[in-house]
């Protein structure tokens, strides 16, 4: 059954697309460069790892610290999963999708087929609370302020569930599918096992879910919220922000410049790489500026992405 939100999608992206080809622009050209794809995503790996190596090296104390980091990348590897199910880490399907089912999809407890269908009906059926499966609901109260309503949401059980077992709590899931998660993550262990040793091992997948409960749940839910939380559906443009890369911040909220959501809803196969550069052309025309909600920081200014999350925005 197709979503009434749907036709305003839709039409937010022709009306973009023409404006491009008035414009003279190119965006229907695949732009997805395989050997940078995959250098990104073993410089995450190599990130956790060495992360995971000086926890082991050194003890309790930088393993406190270590959550911080696993966390942070989890959420980038999250995010260049995100771009393989858009096949925007390689021109070729094949290709593609062998990256993100084997280096991205399993150790983030997801299947990558089961990903693709939720997230094209979030692309499909944006905003809609009842087809749309990345939809928030509002739990803002009179007179909060966004960092109550921030808790809110990010206390909230599903949620967090969700992001500590991915699909493992998905009932679309197929035992076979859940088995194969399984043997990745007991293949895994075993060659960390045989190459560094048993305590390295446990020590790994210890601080990869509590990082998952803690780090990586509270970007995640940061992220989500700056996305669409607290605005009008309707459309992409009244239901989704920009934010644009600015630092540091971006690197730990939305890394891989993630950040670029709007645009990406837009013109959602423009692979990661080329977000940034995009994004500065799409300003050049009219229409996009005058309709798109773009934020210049997450926290503070009129600007914010927090902006309209609660009732006492400060």
């Amino acid at each position: 059954m197709r979503s009434p939100a749907s036709s305003s999608v839709i039409a937010d992206q022709a009306a973009m697309h023409a404006a491009l080809d008035l414009a003279g622009m190119d965006w229907k050209t695949s732009r997805a460069r395989t050997w940078r794809s995959l250098s990104d995503i073993v410089t995450d790996w190599a990130i956790i790892c060495l992360t995971v190596w000086i926890a082991y090296r050194i003890g309790v104390w930088a393993s406190i610290a270590a959550i911080f980091v696993i966390g942070n990348r989890q959420r980038a590897l999250g995010n260049l999963l995100h771009e393989g199910g858009h096949q925007n880490l390689s021109n070729s399907r094949d290709v593609n999708d062998r990256i993100a089912g084997v280096l991205l999809a399993p150790p983030l407890f997801n299947e990558l087929t089961l990903y693709r269908l939720q997230h094209a009906w979030h692309h499909g059926s944006l905003g809609d609370p009842a087809q749309d499966p990345d939809y928030l609901s509002s739990v803002t109260h009179a007179g909060d302020h966004w960092f109550s309503v921030y808790l809110r949401v990010l206390t909230t059980p599903s949620i967090w569930v969700s992001s500590v077992f991915g699909h493992f709590i998905n009932r679309r899931l197929a035992l076979r599918q859940k088995l194969a998660i399984v043997l990745w993550w007991a293949a895994f262990e075993a060659l960390l096992d045989v190459t560094v040793g048993a305590h390295f091992a446990l020590l790994f997948f210890a601080l990869w879910i509590a990082a998952r409960a803690t780090v990586f749940h509270a970007i995640t839910t940061f992220r989500e919220m700056t996305d669409h939380y607290g605005l009008e559906p309707g459309g992409v443009f009244s239901y989704t922000r920009d934010i644009p890369d600015h630092g540091l911040s971006s690197v730990v909220m939305h890394p891989h410049h993630n950040g670029y959501h709007l645009t990406h809803h837009l013109f959602p196969h423009i692979p990661y790489l080329d977000l940034p550069e995009f994004h500065a052309h799409l300003k050049q025309i009219p229409a996009f500026n005058r309709r798109a909600i773009i934020c210049d920081s997450y926290i503070k200014g009129g600007r914010a992405s927090v902006t309209k999350w609660g009732a006492a925005h400060v």
